[in-house]
């Protein structure tokens, strides 16, 4: 009897985990660049490659996760060579293209919400990344991730923030932005 109960509470658990798997483990995602929302005008930072940092420190979130990504350099060469839209905005018709042109599945894009400095020693950023689904041009899911960063040797000249205060806070917002789709979209991230 005990046996049939773990057997039962085993197939219960295995189909719980399987329901709760949006996409399939083995598909293809691309990383596109992220956009920049330039909300924080008062203090106008020079966000230096934060688009690209933020991508960047996306997919180094997905392989954490052991998600197939295609190459960011291989995206962006066959998207010029056809002549497509390469930045953060991805309409479902582009989509569809980028989906035949690179035989992916869905395409993570999404914007640097904002960077702002909250004290003379902390910088937050906040990221919002979205799962596309490319053969369709749908929107599975988006996720909203915030990071800080702080330093004792922090300052701030002529209102720019230090950069790599900024990069770090920028990195932490896009790490649980994707702990977050991963969870969603995978169930368990840790599995």
């Amino acid at each position: 009897m005990k046996t049939l109960i773990l057997i039962f509470t085993a197939l219960m658990t295995f189909s719980s985990i399987t329901e709760a798997a949006l996409i399939d483990k083995n598909a293809m995602i691309a990383v596109m660049d992220l956009g920049n929302h330039k909300s924080n005008a008062e203090l106008d930072f020079d966000l230096v490659n934060a688009e690209k940092s933020a991508s960047e420190y996306i997919i180094q979130g997905l392989n954490k996760h052991d998600v197939n990504i295609i190459d960011k350099e291989l995206i962006q060469d066959e998207l010029k060579k056809k002549n497509l839209n390469t930045s953060s905005i991805i309409d479902p018709d582009t989509a569809k293209q980028i989906a035949e042109i690179l035989n992916i599945d869905y395409i993570v894009y999404g914007n640097v919400v904002s960077v702002t400095l909250e004290e003379k020693d902390k910088v937050t950023a906040r990221i919002v990344a979205r799962i596309m689904e490319a053969k369709t041009g749908k929107i599975i899911m988006a996720a909203k991730g915030m990071g800080k960063s702080e330093s004792s040797l922090f300052t701030v000249r002529d209102d720019n923030a230090n950069q790599e205060n900024i990069h770090n806070a920028l990195k932490k917002a896009a790490f649980q932005s994707v702990d977050i789709l991963v969870e969603r979209l995978y169930g368990n991230p840790n599995k």
